[in-house]
């Protein structure tokens, strides 16, 4: 029984000497940040009714950036089928749901 106690007391202390002591969170807790908007500078909002009419057209590169330009929008995201998407908004960003032959079923801003 003492011979087991030592033995386990001998093998807590290496352990117990290399660990850190928790991080105080009271301070300031995590803050998340997801694709900011450098400071100094202004997010352009989206014009979706600008690239209404490019539902049912092939969502090809050249497609996508002219879309990008006529919308006034800073970035563009093309989602297919069953893909994950974060559920961030974004008033600078083109977002194209295409299906599964790239054709754009619908477009919209966020």
């Amino acid at each position: 029984m003492r011979l087991s106690l030592l033995l386990l007391v001998s093998c807590a202390l290496p352990l117990a000497a290399c660990s850190q002591p928790p991080k105080n969170t009271a301070e300031e807790p995590p803050q998340a940040v997801v694709d900011p908007v450098p400071a100094g500078s202004t997010a352009t909002p989206c014009r979706p009714e600008a690239v209404e009419g490019l539902v049912g057209k092939v969502a090809d590169a050249a497609l996508v950036e002219k879309a990008v330009k006529d919308s006034g929008a800073k970035h563009a995201r093309v989602v297919k089928p069953d893909m994950a998407v974060t559920m961030d908004f974004r008033e600078d960003r083109l977002t194209i749901h295409v299906d599964a032959q790239n054709r754009i079923e619908r477009i919209g801003c966020n």
